[in-house]
């Protein structure tokens, strides 16, 4: 599968994924760009982070593989690739929205966590995949995601 990487608002290049046994392959090329490119995927409201690319050949160029463990902090459906810009942070605050309207009251942040206050407590949700519940913590499902929720 091919998706593109759109950088500054433009088709930069292509991010090819593939199966690598239980691995899923990441390589990324496109054209030079100034200072560093952390390449991130979205899709589906959502967003994975890839890693930072490198200069090869007059472009610039990532390879990574991840486990199926990793993967399921990743979209689950790749729609493109880019940097974390305005776009990114837009596809965010769209699916915050659409969460609070769910009347859940649940507002998404750009590092992924979620944020919630009623009166006087304020909650944050970080993002997790647990392997097992470990006593005297707080999991909840939220979106069809996994947090470990603490109030502050």
């Amino acid at each position: 599968m091919t998706v593109p990487i759109i950088l500054n608002g433009r088709e930069s290049g292509a991010l090819e994924l593939r199966r690598d046994g239980s691995f899923t392959l990441f390589e990324a090329r496109c054209e030079r760009q100034e200072g560093l490119t952390r390449l991130w995927v979205f899709g589906g409201g959502r967003r994975g982070y890839l890693g930072v690319m490198q200069p090869e050949n007059g472009g610039l160029t990532l390879r990574r593989r991840l486990s199926r463990a990793a993967m399921r902090t990743f979209p689950d459906r790749i729609e493109y690739a880019g940097a974390e810009s305005d776009a990114g942070r837009t596809a965010a605050k769209k699916t915050a929205t659409a969460r609070e309207r769910e009347g859940n009251g649940w507002t998404e942040r750009p590092d992924g966590s979620l944020i919630r206050t009623d009166g006087k407590e304020r909650w944050i949700a970080l993002p997790c995949a647990l392997r097992r519940e470990v006593r005297g913590t707080r999991v909840l499902s939220i979106g069809g995601r996994t947090f470990l929720v603490f109030r502050c």
